[in-house]
């Protein structure tokens, strides 16, 4: 079997499930809404579970936002301020908030909204 064919039927990374939901996200953002100013920015914080903060801090860099773990971590989670365009660090808070209700159960600390700079 050849490596294209055993690529298609691997699972996804969570790295990859991330970029495919903020392809998306961002998608139906531009379909649905005025786009915002290309120089305006925002950060968030948002929960990441701890043994995904490495995954999760490799998507941010691809879609070119700062991401940063807090110094303490609460109970198996760790906090990572977001940091970018305005439009992929909204789709990054609401994927969390998504992914957190529907996959965790709800038992992450909730993100704050994200903050325009």
């Amino acid at each position: 079997m050849s490596s294209a064919a055993t690529d298609l039927t691997s699972p996804l990374t969570l790295s990859e499930q991330l970029d495919a939901m903020l392809f998306g996200w961002l998608e139906r953002r531009a379909r649905t809404a005025e786009p915002p100013l290309a120089e305006v920015t925002a950060r968030a914080l948002v929960p990441v579970a701890d043994g995904q903060v490495a995954e999760v801090m490799a998507f941010c860099a691809r879609w070119d936002l700062a991401a940063r773990p807090a110094p303490r971590n609460h109970g198996g989670w760790t906090t990572l301020g977001i940091a970018g365009r305005l439009l992929p660090v909204e789709g990054v808070v609401e994927i969390a908030a998504l992914l957190r209700h529907e996959v965790c159960g709800a038992t992450a600390p909730p993100s704050p909204p994200a903050r325009r700079r």
